[in-house]
């Protein structure tokens, strides 16, 4: 295995905390004597939840880098320097928010980012590699398909449960939370949901080199609902924290879902092309019948008062709209891809 077969999902997690780090990017300032003085000196009061939230955020990078690093490296070596490269960068996304007005610089962040990094580069230190990490590896060789496009396709999963976090944001929608309008809109949003469901199962299958894509994909979208569940019940008001799990959208949910257990016997192209065209049609009506709010409407949404608060909205909102049109990008590659394959096989 080559080096740079984990470059791009190292970096997407890179753009990632980044954005998340430097929201809202603009205008720029001068950094003052004070901001410089708190951010090399640790704060007197401790947030819990930024501590987690810090942490938690750089154990991907920590995985992430010492998979990279360690092909041809020892594995010792391999995460020392991912640590080392946590610290670095977190170290630098600090300085970088001193320019930024509305952002707090903290040596405390730095601490907790580079634990996070630590944490994450650790799972290939025994006994948690031999344990865990070579067996998770092996499975992922064994039954999805091989390099990059098996890996891209692991990357956009990710990137789709990441957005999943938001309970703002309508299961398979677009927009934020609500069920309004009338009913023959309501309709169109939960036809939608249908197709989107099914054709997120067929992209899964396409994933796989062997059979079960109905289990992974119930798996996977019973997770979603339940991190759905659980985000809401902590970050929500009260008022809103079911709103966007209607019995219109579930009976969606059961029809993508019904959909799906005839087609994914389909053959792989057939899969591909149906995947790509279910996605597109499904973002697109969503889109096209969902209730957007101002940001400052949506925040209020939320009964969860810290600074990242912003930034984590706005970031879910990103990946959750681009993800189906990444997802398609995705297919539509991947269809020539394996049509060249079978051509020549």
């Amino acid at each position: 295995m080559s080096r740079s077969r984990y470059v791009g999902s190292l970096a997407v997690w890179v753009l990632l905390l980044a954005y998340a780090s430097l929201y809202p990017l603009l205008p720029l300032r001068a950094p003052s004597v004070e901001s410089i003085y708190e951010a090399v000196s640790l704060p007197r009061y401790l947030m819990r939840s930024d501590v987690v939230f810090n942490i938690v955020a750089y154990v991907p990078f920590g995985t992430l880098a010492c998979l990279l690093l360690r092909q041809g490296e020892s594995n010792a070596r391999a995460i020392v320097t991912a640590i080392g490269a946590g610290a670095v960068f977190s170290t630098l996304m600090e300085i970088a928010q001193l320019f930024i007005p509305g952002r707090v610089s903290s040596l405390l962040d730095v601490i907790c980012n580079t634990l996070g990094t630590t944490l994450g580069a650790l799972v290939f230190a025994d006994p948690v590699y031999s344990m865990a990490t070579r067996p998770l590896g092996e499975l992922r060789e064994r039954d999805l398909i091989p390099g990059a496009w098996g890996d891209a396709g692991l990357v956009l999963l990710g990137l789709w449960l990441l957005a999943q976090l938001n309970p703002a944001l309508p299961f398979f929608g677009a927009g934020n939370i609500g069920e309004h309008g009338p009913h023959e809109v309501l309709l169109v949003q939960w036809v939608a949901v249908g197709m989107g469901i099914c054709g997120f199962g067929l992209f899964v299958s396409v994933l796989l080199r062997r059979g079960g894509a109905l289990r992974v994909t119930l798996a996977l979208l019973s997770l979603a609902l339940w991190l759905k569940f659980l985000a809401s019940s902590f970050m929500l008001q009260p008022n809103f924290s079911a709103e966007w799990v209607s019995a219109g959208r579930l009976s969606g949910i059961v029809g993508g879902v019904a959909a799906l257990a005839f087609l994914r016997r389909l053959a792989t192209l057939a899969r591909i092309y149906l995947a790509l065209v279910l996605i597109l049609a499904g973002a697109l009506l969503s889109k096209i019948f969902g209730a957007y709010s101002a940001l400052e409407e949506v925040l209020r949404l939320f009964r969860w008062p810290h600074g990242q608060l912003a930034s984590f909205a706005t970031l879910t909102g990103f990946l959750h709209e681009l993800w189906p049109a990444a997802a398609v990008v995705f297919l539509v590659a991947l269809f020539f891809h394996a049509r060249r394959t079978f051509a020549h096989g």
